[in-house]
């Protein structure tokens, strides 16, 4: 074995996984830092910030990886869009249903909404902005956790061997969705159920990446988990609160049971949620055919770039 077989795989024309991924840690951690310096709205630096990953995960792709953008998930088609479309649609469900159950038992108390006061321009300003950066966060969140972070620790893992796929994949998708709640570890009022739930929704998002190659599914849940609970509901998400949701709500229920200040992730109820949502994803992954943990896009990705293959 050659010294620079350390950096780099022999069988393949790219740094080993393990660089791989502490490059684009390296360079997301220092655009991340320099965005925060900029003298721009908060709201802007959302968009700047998924600006920022894009053009990251693309470079790492490109002169990293050897492979294209899309291949991170984003391979953008009808079925792409109905498999968004699908995690929107279960995560607002569920969000909604559980919220309704929470206020039935005192937990939620609705003060008012907010547009009151003649505040209509805020209000729309503020719902459409928060729109925007939830869009944002759920997709570069998930680009770089799911798309790029997932999906090399997994070929890291893989050998060439490719029968090996379950438990690469499986130890991947638990590594990286710890370190997803380790970072939301440093929100406001972040408790160690909040980070665990975080955590849970990590696993939760990786699945679907894994078993269809795309990350329609899991851009569509973050993006409504996130923007239901906060803007429309009027919940803190993650312990970031927000101003003039369309609800004006008071967290009076138990923490853990309704998560107080962290929102659904700090308790129980967002617990079930969780839950309740990887129940539908496996109904239609079942029910689309998707049999296996791994996709063979994902599991050919890292064939296909190997010398000897």
């Amino acid at each position: 074995m050659k010294f620079w077989s350390i950096f780099e795989n022999p069988l393949e024309v790219r740094p080993r996984a393990g660089w791989r991924i502490l490059i684009i840690v390296v360079l997301t951690v220092a655009g991340i830092l320099l965005q925060a310096l900029l003298p721009i709205p908060h709201w802007l630096k959302y968009i700047v910030t998924a600006i920022l990953i894009s053009i990251i995960v693309w470079f790492a792709g490109r002169l990293i990886d050897n492979r294209p953008f899309s291949s991170f998930g984003l391979q953008l088609s009808p079925l792409w869009w109905r498999e968004f479309w699908f995690g929107v649609f279960f995560a607002t469900i569920v969000s909604v249903t559980l919220f309704a159950i929470g206020a039935s038992f005192g937990w939620y108390e609705i003060h008012g909404f907010g547009w009151q006061n003649g505040e209509y321009t805020r209000f729309f300003k503020n719902f459409v902005l928060y729109l925007t950066m939830m869009i944002c966060v759920g997709y570069y969140e998930e680009l770089l956790f799911r798309g790029y972070l997932n999906l090399n620790l997994f070929e890291g893992f893989t050998g060439k061997n490719s029968k090996t796929a379950f438990k690469p994949a499986l130890f991947s998708i638990i590594l990286i969705s710890a370190l997803f709640g380790i970072v939301h570890a440093n929100n406001p009022n972040a408790t160690m159920f909040g980070v665990l739930n975080v955590f849970l929704a990590g696993l939760m998002l990786g699945i679907p990446f894994f078993a269809t190659g795309r990350l329609a599914m899991s851009i569509g849940i973050h993006f409504a988990w996130n923007y239901v609970q906060g803007p429309i509901l009027g919940l803190p998400v993650s312990g970031i609160a927000f101003a003039k949701p369309v609800l004006i709500v008071q967290s009076e229920g138990p923490v853990f049971w309704a998560g107080g200040r962290f929102g659904f992730e700090g308790g129980i109820i967002g617990f079930v949620g969780l839950l309740l949502i990887s129940i539908a994803i496996w109904w239609y992954l079942r029910r689309m055919g998707y049999t296996k943990m791994v996709h063979p896009v994902i599991q050919s990705q890292a064939m296909a770039l190997r010398k000897d293959v």
